[in-house]
């Protein structure tokens, strides 16, 4: 189940929660990126290919480097 809520001026935070896996959230200032994230990440998990990619979107350059 997704929830997109408006957090600040301009700006949606996206919140998936389903049974089996980790919530996800993610923002975004376009309301439509909020949309097809949900649709995209809730497509995934119902054909069991989704894949957590927080942690790897969060590492920098740098952090690989080191």
């Amino acid at each position: 189940m997704a929830t997109i809520v408006k957090s600040s001026s301009r700006i949606w935070k996206a919140v998936v929660r389903k049974t089996g896996y980790r919530t996800t959230s993610k923002t975004f200032r376009p309301k439509r990126g909020a949309e097809g994230w949900v649709r995209r990440i809730e497509d995934e998990m119902v054909r069991g290919i989704y894949i957590q990619r927080a942690p790897a979107e969060r590492r920098t350059f740098a952090d690989t480097l080191a």
